[in-house]
C-alpha cells in the first residue's frame, strides 16, 4: 500500500536518532509563545554561539542549500529552527512571518535562514519533500513548499496524508516515481538531521526558535513583544 511505502521512507529517515521528540500536535495553535518540545528530545551536550554554525551544503545540489531569504547583508541575521508538524510553527508562519517578512526581510532589515528542526518521523518526509521542490526553484522553490505545508498542516497530517503529499510533491513538478527518488537521498536526511544538530547545539529545545544576531530570542510572550525584540536588534546591529 502506497501509506506502508510512504511511511518506511519517513522511518528511514529517522533511523539515525536517537529520539526526535513527540509531536505537539495536541497544542493550542492559536498560543503564540514557544511550544515545549517532549523529554524525549535529545540533551544539548554544547552552546557555541546559536546559530552560528551553517550545516554546509556539498556539491552543487539546489536541494542542499542554505534556505535564506533578504538581503546578505542586512544588519540583523535571523534564523528560525521550526518543525513542519508543530502546530505553532504554522500558527507563526500564518500570523506573523507575513508582517516579518513584508516590513523586515524585503525592506533590507533582516536577512532570514530556515532551518529545520524535527520532531518526529514525517517532519523528515516533508522537509525533504522542501528540499527536492528547491531542486528545481531553489530557496524559491523551497519556501512555497514549506508555505504549502503550514498551510496545510491538519490536511497533511489527517487520514488522507498520502494523496495530499503526493498533490504538493506533484505541484513542485515531481511525479510519484521522482518523489520517491528524490526524498530518499541520504545527502538530503544528512542535511536536515545537520540542520536539527545545529540547532540543538544552539541551545533550542522548543519550536520555533528564533535566533538574533548570534543570540537566541527568549523571554517574549506576545506577539508585541516579539517584535518589540526585533526592532530593538534591528536598531542596536544598525548603530
Amino acid at each position: 500500500m502506497l501509506t506502508s511505502r510512504l511511511f518506511f521512507i519517513g522511518a528511514a529517515c529517522a533511523l539515525a536518532l536517537s529520539a526526535c521528540g513527540k509531536s505537539n500536535s495536541g497544542a493550542d495553535a492559536a498560543e503564540i509563545s514557544d511550544t515545549q518540545t517532549s523529554a524525549q528530545t535529545q540533551p544539548v551536550t554544547s552552546n557555541p554561539a546559536p546559530g552560528d554554525s551553517a550545516p554546509a551544503a556539498t556539491g552543487d545540489s539546489l536541494a542542499l542549500a542554505e534556505m535564506s531569504m533578504g538581503d546578505p547583508n542586512a544588519p540583523v541575521k535571523m534564523v528560525e529552527y521550526a518543525s513542519l508538524t508543530c502546530p505553532h510553527c504554522a500558527t507563526f508562519h500564518a500570523t506573523m512571518f507575513p508582517r516579518v517578512k513584508e516590513e523586515y526581510i524585503d525592506t533590507g532589515k533582516v536577512h532570514f535562514t530556515f532551518r529545520e528542526f524535527p520532531l518526529q518521523r514525517l517532519d523528515y518526509l516533508v522537509f525533504a519533500l522542501s528540499r527536492c521542490a528547491a531542486e528545481g526553484r531553489g530557496a524559491d522553490g523551497y519556501f512555497a513548499m514549506l508555505s504549502t505545508l503550514f498551510k496545510n498542516q491538519n490536511t497533511w497530517m489527517s487520514s488522507n496524508r498520502d494523496a495530499e503529499i503526493l498533490k504538493y510533491a506533484a505541484q513542485a513538478g515531481l511525479n510519484e516515481s521522482a518523489f520517491r527518488s528524490c526524498v530518499s537521498r541520504p545527502e538530503i536526511t544528512e542535511k536536515v538531521q545537520a540542520s536539527r544538530q545545529a540547532g540543538m547545539d544552539a541551545g533550542v529545545n522548543s519550536t520555533p526558535s528564533f535566533v538574533l544576531n548570534g543570540e537566541k530570542m527568549d523571554r517574549y510572550r506576545s506577539v508585541d513583544e516579539y517584535f518589540e525584540m526585533l526592532d530593538a536588534a534591528v536598531t542596536a546591529a544598525s548603530n
